[in-house]
């Protein structure tokens, strides 16, 4: 019931009072004209009756006075003129109130006139001596003559109020019948918009009630929140100057929440006296922009009087009363700064680091060189002139010194490739990937052609790179698949590229719509078991002997550095005695 938010608001529940308020004052209205209605009506009535009553007054003093009169004649007895004398006196009380009852009807006024004109002709007939009977008979005649007139002008008048009596009567009767309905009608609607009200403020009572209790588990989520992420929430009244902040910002400066009234000018007290400049620059920020940037600065802890770093922003708004006011957060960041600082020693310790790591470098590209030249050349010369004059045994160390003294060479080679690799610098072009495989295959052609391999291509993509080092990359990985190559099989190794969204390439673990040129390069030699997949790009680390086949273990190290120069990614595939695959993910 009540679902919509409509029904929620306080303006539907306020609207609801409103409307029963009006249609109750309506309802009351209505009630009360309907009574006075009936007042009316009852009043009307009761004065046809009384009209009615008082017209059957008039005919029947007239008929008292005639009957007295009659008497008289006949019997010339004067006790009969008492009714006479009554009658008449009691004809003009009946005429006074009969003008009093319909002094607001002017044409009952009329026909009372004509009736009132009878009477006063009818009574002017009454005589009690008569010259003649002749005399007598006309009066007599006259008499019954108007005697008729008026009652048939009492008769009219009578039947006109006995029809509005009947009239009225029913009116009455039938808005009599209606009151009940109509009050009990209004009583009713009034209980209903009432019950209305009342389950809407019963709804809204609840609401509030779970809305409080819900807004008490926010807040003390949110203080605890602020506890902690080491931050504090604050509120400044523009107009007057002061804060408002929650319990955790009075924490982080070292009080106790609450227990004083933060204003712009306490605010000094707490900030590092080194410090304040800056604070004044940000109060002048919010005055002349209004807004507050990311501002850093330190204060000094009350409890502790410890130095503790605070960052802090907030942004203005205006509030329903149009006050400007300013909402903001203050956050300890001591541990981060420190984080900083240590990761900036760090820093420059790895500098160090790598500064002598090139150094040693250098060393083993040029200082370690110029002895291993010498020591070859000394072996070139014993081998040339001395080979014959030594013992077997002493050709045999011989041998191996010749063979330790080119693996040195091979491996110091490769340590100043590497070298390379991580010192070169990344200028990005465009590069052709068929160009690459060209230079590739024009560097590798001695091996190719010793070894009989068959090298399968198809067009190449194009992408953003440094050309050398790519050249790099697939030189060692081609000659990684010639090296490692079956005896009695020649090998062939297949180049394909393609281009691939990061989210149809389960390997990336990207869901976004980013591109990537796809290059892999497969071979049908020795592999090697799938659990090394990630080993073999190890630096020095080998899965072979020395013996079997040469190598320092630099290699495929070299290529992963350079897939990672190009923010791409590199994986290996391998099945023992099948062949290896490598797959190298490049971003366009």
């Amino acid at each position: 019931m009540f679902k919509s938010k409509l029904f929620d608001s306080i303006g539907f529940i306020r609207a609801v009072f409103l409307i029963a308020f009006f249609i109750l004052i309506f309802l009351a209205s209505v009630t009360y004209r309907h009574i006075k209605e009936l007042d009316k009506i009852n009043d009307s009535i009761i004065n046809t009756y009384e009209i009615s009553i008082e017209l059957g007054q008039l005919t029947s003093y007239l008929k008292d006075a005639e009957t007295g009169y009659r008497g008289y004649i006949i019997t010339n007895d004067s006790i009969y003129l008492n009714p006479f004398m009554d009658a008449r006196k009691n004809i003009n009380n009946s005429f006074q109130s009969l003008r009093n009852t319909i002094k607001n009807d002017s044409r009952k006024q009329i026909r009372l006139k004509r009736i009132y004109d009878l009477v006063d002709k009818r009574f002017s007939y009454f005589k009690n001596d008569f010259t003649s009977k002749k005399e007598f008979n006309s009066h007599f005649k006259n008499g019954r003559l108007i005697m008729d007139s008026l009652k048939t002008e009492v008769n009219f008048m009578l039947n006109a109020e006995n029809k509005l009596l009947n009239s009225k009567g029913k009116l009455y009767r039938y808005n009599n019948s209606n009151t009940p309905l109509i009050i009990f009608s209004t009583f009713l609607i009034s209980i209903l918009l009432l019950s209305l009200g009342y389950l809407l403020i019963i709804k809204n009572y609840k609401d509030l009630v779970n809305q409080n209790i819900r807004l008490k588990i926010f807040d003390e989520s949110s203080n605890q929140a602020e506890i902690l992420g080491k931050y504090g929430s604050w509120l400044l009244n523009l107009e007057n100057k002061t804060f408002d902040y929650s319990d955790n910002k009075f924490r982080l400066l070292g009080y106790e929440p609450q227990s004083f009234q933060p204003t712009v000018e306490n605010l000094f007290e707490y900030i590092h006296p080194d410090d304040k400049e800056i604070i004044i620059d940000a109060f002048q920020q919010i005055k002349e922009k209004k807004f507050l940037p990311l501002t850093y600065y330190r204060i000094i802890k009350k409890d502790t009087l410890e130095i503790r770093y605070f960052r802090t922003t907030g942004k203005i708004f205006v509030d329903r009363l149009h006050n400007q006011k300013m909402i903001g957060t203050t956050q300890d960041i001591t541990e981060d700064f420190n984080k900083t600082q240590l990761i900036e020693l760090r820093n420059k310790e790895l500098e160090q680091n790598n500064k002598e790591l090139t150094e040693f470098n250098h060393v083993a590209s040029h200082d370690l060189q110029e002895p291993l030249r010498k020591i070859q050349t000394f072996i070139s010369r014993i081998e040339d002139k001395e080979r014959e004059n030594l013992s077997e045994i002493a050709k045999d160390y011989f041998l191996k010194i010749q063979e330790a003294s080119n693996r040195m060479r091979v491996l110091i080679d490769d340590l100043l490739q590497y070298s390379r690799t991580n010192r070169s610098e990344k200028k990005f072009e465009a590069v052709d990937l068929n160009d690459v495989l060209s230079n590739a295959v024009s560097e590798l052609s001695e091996s190719i052609i010793e070894k009989k391999a068959q090298i399968n291509t198809e067009k190449l993509h194009k992408l953003q790179g440094v050309p050398f080092q790519l050249e790099q990359l697939f030189i060692n990985l081609i000659g990684n698949s010639l090296k490692y190559s079956k005896t009695d099989v020649p090998p062939v190794v297949t180049v394909t590229s393609k281009k691939i969204k990061a989210s149809k390439a389960p390997k990336l673990n990207e869901k976004s719509k980013k591109e990537y040129i796809k290059i892999t390069i497969k071979d049908n030699g020795l592999g090697f078991e799938q659990e090394y997949a990630e080993r073999i790009f190890l630096l020095f680390n080998r899965l072979h002997g020395k013996k079997d086949y040469p190598g320092t273990g630099v290699g495929l190290a070299i290529c992963k550095k350079i897939v990672e120069n190009h923010k791409g990614y590199i994986f290996a595939k391998g099945k023992l005695n099948e062949g290896a695959e490598f797959e190298i993910y490049l971003p366009l």
